[in-house]
């Protein structure tokens, strides 16, 4: 048996060595990142824990995280290298907490410590460890406060307990869901040991999460982050959920045998305890991913049970099998787990630099790969094109509208303003807007269905080209450093600063203006009225220029 132990820690090893190797080989960006290191920035800067600097709007998702970052801008540091880095490490550090977490679970078992290698051949698990979110970091929490709820006897082991939960919901809102479920441990110890002693978890969570929730209500306006709005959280959509789970366990089929495992646990005498926490924990959170109808990004939001699924298959080849056959077993689940492929459809979106076929050949019900979705050469390319562009509008208070795959070149550039627009993250409007239909999680607000809102905003620039705008009037056409923008008002302040520097390329509107008042005889009174609806829209409501418009208004007068 010792021989046995031997190679199962060998195995651990080496499954983490790889792993780690694997994780910074493959290293990358998520577009989503850009979000919080805006925020970071701007707290570090002075300007708050604010998006824009004019508005306080909670448009991310993981305050805890958003915090270490602007700590280490406000040290001097990259906070995207930063955030890099540290999420290799919690994915680093979650391999030996899982073998920790297992003891806990059933110290009189014999230890067969391989869900650890598990989690680190995990192909997601590595992936996601260096894009720049928190998720390796939460992953990381949840797995520590699973073994420490798991074996919690006296006071300061239930208050290390609390304060991992409100680690957990300070990391990501739905961390309150183990939050909660540790509460309920905490009450079942009460009644079983006959004793207040568990009740010391709610602590932490008074003194940590409590205080954070009055800041938010006091600081934003909203008790729940404005991204909980923005992606209708508050709405159903069980369907996509289900979609979700299934692409997910269909693809990762070695962790199926994981829910009836923890069925039985929770039934057998000797791992009760244990079952029932992991199955409640497994459970819960999988009914929140299909809640909210999971993720755009395929795998991210079942990331964090994934070593309480492998901690499952563990425990049941503890118990249920002969370690001659549990020990096989085991490693033949990290092998499966090594040996994962990934769906050939959601693969392949860059080749040489271009899009092969469109981004939505490349998902399944709206889901994608992420890091497909940014090659590291994308990603230095729109963060080169981002400086040129901050370059070129620099103190120009250019005010734009960018959509999710753009929060690098906004993060970049440094725009002093700058609005989502797939769902409104950054905006309180746009987020508690009614969804018209439901689509893609997280892409289900555009503010392109808000034209008007979009020009209160006093938006100038939208980073895309839109051609169906650009095909009806193609004045509102613009390059800028390269990028195909769209103009959606014309600033004559402005653009007189910007027509005829480098890296800009546009018609001059206020000359196109002059050319057709000087052909105003040779067109009809309703052509002109028609055409002067767009000039309102584009020029007119935004600028003080009365010559032109008299010249209009007399045309129309038939003077």
């Amino acid at each position: 048996m010792a021989r046995r132990q031997t190679w199962c820690w060998l195995l651990v090893a080496a499954a983490l060595a790889f792993g780690l190797w694997r994780a910074i080989d493959r290293r990358w960006l998520c577009d989503d990142a850009f979000i919080s290191f805006r925020y970071a920035r701007n707290l570090a800067d002075g300007l708050g824990l604010v998006f824009n600097a004019e508005e306080r709007v909670e448009g991310f998702s993981n305050f805890l995280w958003t915090l270490l970052c602007a700590l280490a801008t406000a040290l001097g540091g990259d906070p995207v290298a930063f955030a890099q880095w540290l999420g290799i490490a919690c994915f680093a550090a979650t391999v030996p907490v899982t073998v920790w977490a297992g003891r806990r679970l059933l110290p009189d078992a014999p230890c067969l410590p391989l869900a650890a290698a598990s989690v680190a051949l995990h192909a997601h698990l590595q992936e996601f460890a260096s894009c720049g979110l928190e998720t390796a970091a939460f992953v990381l929490v949840v797995t520590a406060l699973t073994g420490v709820v798991a074996g919690a006897a006296g006071t300061r082991a239930w208050l290390l307990a609390g304060l991992l939960a409100a680690i957990a919901a300070l990391l990501r809102p739905d961390g309150a869901i183990f939050g909660l479920l540790g509460g309920c441990a905490a009450l079942a110890a009460v009644r079983r040991q006959r004793r207040w002693r568990p009740l010391a978890y709610v602590l932490p969570g008074i003194g940590l999460f409590v205080p954070f929730l009055l800041w938010r209500y006091v600081y934003y306006g909203e008790l729940l982050p404005n991204t909980f709005y923005a992606k209708s959280a508050d709405e159903p959509y069980a369907g996509q959920g289900l979609r979700y789970c299934w692409l997910f366990f269909t693809s990762y089929w070695v962790l199926l045998p994981a829910l009836p495992a923890l069925v039985v646990l929770a039934l057998r005498r000797g791992s009760r305890r244990a079952g029932v926490w992991l199955l409640g924990c497994t459970l819960a959170y999988c009914g929140f991913v299909v809640w909210v109808g999971g993720d755009f990004m395929f795998a991210r939001f079942l990331l964090p049970v994934m070593p309480l699924l492998y901690l499952a298959l563990e425990l049941a080849a503890r118990t249920l099998l002969p370690a001659r056959f549990g020990i096989p077993a085991l490693v033949l689940v990290a092998v499966a787990t090594l040996l994962w492929q990934p769906h050939a459809r959601l693969m392949g979106v860059f080749q040489n630099g271009q899009v092969v076929g469109d981004l939505q050949s490349h998902r399944i019900h709206g889901i994608g790969d992420e890091r497909e979705q940014y090659p590291p050469e994308r990603v230095a390319d729109l963060r080169r094109t981002g400086r040129e562009i901050g370059v070129l509008l620099g103190a120009t208070g250019a005010r734009v509208l960018f959509f999710g795959t753009q929060a690098m070149l906004v993060y970049e550039a440094g725009f002093v303003y700058a609005l989502e627009g797939s769902t409104g993250l950054t905006d309180r409007t746009l987020a508690h807007s009614a969804v018209a239909a439901r689509g893609t999680p997280g892409h289900e607000k555009s503010a392109l269905a808000q034209p008007q809102y979009v020009l209160q905003r006093r938006v100038h620039f939208m980073l895309e080209r839109n051609v169906e705008m650009v095909r009806v009037e193609p004045w509102r056409a613009i390059e800028l450093s390269g990028l195909q923008a769209t103009i959606v008002h014309w600033d004559r302040a402005l653009m007189q600063r910007l027509l005829g520097r480098p890296g800009v390329v546009c018609r001059d509107f206020e000359a196109l203006l002059d050319d057709y008042l000087a052909a105003l005889p040779q067109k009809t009174k309703a052509e002109v009225q028609a055409d002067l609806g767009h000039f309102n829209d584009f020029y007119f409501a935004f600028n003080d220029d009365q010559l032109r418009r008299a010249r209009f208004d007399a045309f129309l007068r038939g003077r």
